[in-house]
């Protein structure tokens, strides 16, 4: 298989609202890579803050209880399986750490391709920042990530990101929009090594809480190219997530092209799949 050949990874996701009740799993989940935010993208917010009249790990009025997420995600038009876990932490409800591992299976490899995520976020100016209610969360971060892909010539390398989000209560039910911009050399988020060059990608996401307990949503991922015929397609995902409690399970379903892996020797697109996840904020 020529190294252009590759998979997309395109996973379902949500987030929970901050103030919808203390007795939900809080905002925002841990997804595929790590980083709290939906599953594709990142948030502004970061992952299990401490609310008011709460206390983080130990007691800690400083470092924030851990998030954990899994995944499954299944693209059977190209036979890919694909398996993450993940963990995240916070401090000061202002710097969020993460790490999570990736396992693909990808049956025209006949292996599997890891991946590991270790990520930062900061918060620079949290919702309402200066007694301003309209104002937006705002973060930056980065991701490191690393692959052991055998067709890979360049196997780890950075993603970078600023991340705008804003809850709108003034709706009949509560909204969180959130937009944001991607640097990247990764092709296929990286699973499949990084390019010579670097692409910037626009992203977004809306969430709904239509019923006190499921959160409906969707997201958008702008494609990238990061070298000669070295290319990731746009995506995007819809979800629904019922909240129990600190647990959150999510379905999902997602879009990749109308391409499969086997389409082309270049393909960047790789159909439709279905993808579970299991969140628990402690």
């Amino acid at each position: 298989m020529k190294k252009e050949k590759g998979i997309c990874l395109l996973v379902g996701g949500l987030f929970v609202l901050t103030n919808v009740s203390p007795a939900f799993a809080g905002p925002p989940l841990t997804n595929v890579e790590g980083v709290g935010g939906v599953a594709l993208n990142p948030l502004a917010y970061v992952a299990n803050p401490i609310g008011k009249d709460e206390t983080g790990l130990f007691g800690s009025s400083i470092v924030s209880k851990p998030n954990i997420g899994a995944w499954h995600i299944s693209l059977p038009a190209s036979d890919i399986n694909w398996e993450a876990a993940g963990v995240n932490i916070s401090f000061f409800n202002r710097l969020e750490l993460g790490y999570s591992h990736e396992s693909v299976d990808i049956d025209a490899l006949h292996g599997q391709v890891d991946k590991d995520n270790l990520s930062a976020k900061l918060n620079l100016l949290p919702e309402g920042g200066f007694d301003l209610a309209y104002l937006p969360a705002i973060s930056v971060g980065v991701i490191h990530k690393r692959t052991d892909f055998v067709g890979a010539t360049n196997k780890n390398d950075e993603d970078y990101y600023a991340v705008a989000t804003k809850t709108i209560t003034a709706l009949p039910v509560p909204v969180i929009v959130s937009a944001g911009a991607l640097s990247t050399k990764g092709y296929v988020r990286g699973v499949l090594g990084f390019g010579e060059d670097r692409d910037e990608a626009f992203f977004c996401n809306i969430e709904t809480i239509p019923l006190e307990n499921v959160i409906v949503g969707w997201e958008y991922t702008q494609g990238t190219k990061v070298g000669d015929g070295v290319s990731t397609h746009s995506m995007w995902e819809a979800h629904v997530a019922w909240m129990i409690n600190d647990l959150t399970l999510v379905a999902s379903y997602c879009d990749t092209g109308s391409e499969n892996l086997y389409s082309s020797s270049s393909a960047s697109a790789f159909g439709d799949g279905w993808v579970i996840s299991a969140q628990y904020a402690f």
